[in-house]
């Protein structure tokens, strides 16, 4: 069997992307669960790395061809088997899917020897041509040509809501479904919360019992079981283990990996980096391109100074370590197992194991300075 995606020259909305991925590859998706031999293109603009053919080298073929126009990305693989199913029960007379009362065939499935001398360009002049029996659904959701940008915007509600259903039977929590934004690839534990205005793209992973506050937004991210993750995160290719505890307002950049029951609070962003398990960084800090090992604690206001203006460099912080608030660690640097930084420390040094790093001016009171400061400006 081969599968004929119709794309006419006209028709620019196949290549726009729709929730992750481009209307003609979510057509492709319903297509290719039939298992066919190859999937080969008709039309202008065929993708990178994909075959093309023409109406007339269809006559060729020896064996049954799925005509789908490039356009159905909501297209379930259940009624393009119906529709193949119908095929076979007629081995000599093509079938073809109709929207519900008629109209024009949407997918077509036919032998190729069917359309010796057919010269048709489009799936309504092969009907015409080869009088399929019809087969029509019980919806007409899934027939949705994406053919201008209103039909655009309602394949994005119908995915979702589709997935969203599928999730809520598998367990999911949803306060407010309709304000949660998830493409159709993502994968959902049961007991999990998704708050309202959760966006959950790409391949992302979420275990069960997690919950995801409002207005988070998840791109290709891995939530280990039990994780909270609170309101007004931005999470992208990025793992996080087991019961971890994620923001509010947190951003965890590309390659970002945190351990089972951290905690990287609010206002922290972390790039490239793998923070341990039972680590902290609370509030206010930049960590990036750094190691920070188990149970170490980073204080308010840390910052790995991971750049010099022309190379990155790495900062690795020991098990057990404490980072004191207003710190800069200037990259290449290590700080020791269970050591201590001073905070308001400008460390550009190696801090031993269980040495206490300080790097900051000693403080100086100059008593009565104030008072006589104040006499001057006739304030006292």
């Amino acid at each position: 069997m081969t599968v004929i995606a119709l794309c006419p020259g006209k028709s620019r909305f196949a290549f726009t992307r729709l929730l992750g991925k481009t209307v003609w590859e979510r057509t492709l998706i319903a297509a290719r669960a039939l298992e066919p031999r190859r999937v080969l293109w008709i039309g202008k603009g065929a993708p990178d790395g994909m075959e093309t053919a023409t109406t007339r080298e269809l006559a060729a073929m020896r064996e049954t061809i799925v005509c789908v126009p490039a356009e159905l990305p909501c297209l379930e693989a259940s009624t393009l088997k119906r529709v193949l199913k119908a095929s076979k029960a007629s081995p000599k007379a093509p079938a073809a899917l109709f929207v519900s009362g008629g109209g024009l065939p949407v997918v077509l499935v036919a032998e190729g020897r069917a359309m010796k001398d057919v010269r048709a360009r489009t799936l309504h002049e092969l009907a015409k041509v080869l009088r399929p029996t019809p087969v029509f659904p019980a919806t007409d959701d899934e027939l949705l040509r994406v053919e201008n940008a209103e039909n655009w915007s309602q394949a994005h509600i119908i995915l979702r809501r589709r997935k969203v259903e599928t999730l809520m039977r598998r367990g999911v929590l949803f306060p407010d479904p309709s304000s949660v934004y998830v493409d159709p690839e993502i994968s959902v534990g049961a007991g999990t919360v998704l708050s309202p205005w959760v966006v959950i793209e790409g391949d992302s992973r979420v275990a069960k019992g997690c919950v995801i506050g409002s207005f988070s937004h998840l791109v290709d991210a891995s939530i280990g079981a039990g994780t909270k993750i609170l309101d007004h995160c931005f999470i992208r290719e990025s793992r996080i283990g087991k019961n971890a505890s994620i923001g509010p307002f947190t951003h965890l950049r590309p390659a970002s990996d945190i351990g089972d029951a951290a905690r990287i609070g609010n206002f922290v962003e972390v790039k490239n980096s793998r923070i341990g398990a039972g680590a902290k960084a609370a509030h206010l800090s930049y960590v990036g391109d750094a190691t920070v090992g188990r149970g170490a604690n980073l204080g308010a206001g840390t910052i790995t100074c991971n750049y010099d203006g022309k190379v990155k460099s790495r900062t690795v912080i020991g098990d057990g370590a404490f980072v004191g608030s207003d710190v800069q660690l200037v990259a290449p640097v290590r700080v020791g197992k269970g050591a201590f930084v001073a905070a308001g420390s400008c460390i550009v040094k190696d801090v031993p194991a269980y040495a206490l790093g300080l790097a900051r001016s000693r403080q100086v009171n100059k008593k009565g300075w104030a008072r006589q400061k104040r006499l001057e400006r006739r304030e006292l």
